[in-house]
């Protein structure tokens, strides 16, 4: 296993896109943790919601190296603004 660490702040455009790309595809979107700096670890459940392509989980998805949270079956649609910062740890074996 190769773990990825990678940090993001939040700019209007990813505030509005509701997205960051990660700068290597996971190896399973079940492999992606996303914590939320001053905040708290995020959940994904890739067995809830799959459907071949694309992982659904409470609080975002993972579609290859996408970290997504677009739209409202997402607990963090409406949650995370500008400035926000992020931390996204993942295997990128």
């Amino acid at each position: 296993m190769t773990f990825a660490v990678e940090y993001f702040t939040l700019a209007s455009a990813d505030a509005t896109s509701k997205y960051v790309v990660l700068g290597g595809t996971p190896v399973d979107p079940a492999s992606v943790a996303l914590d939320l700096i001053s905040g708290t670890s995020q959940a994904i459940y890739p067995n809830r919601f799959y459907d071949g392509t694309r992982t659904y989980g409470n609080d975002y998805g993972v579609v290859d190296s996408t970290v997504l949270w677009n739209d409202a079956t997402y607990a963090l649609f409406s949650e995370l603004v500008i400035g926000d910062q992020l931390r996204v740890i993942y295997d990128r074996s």
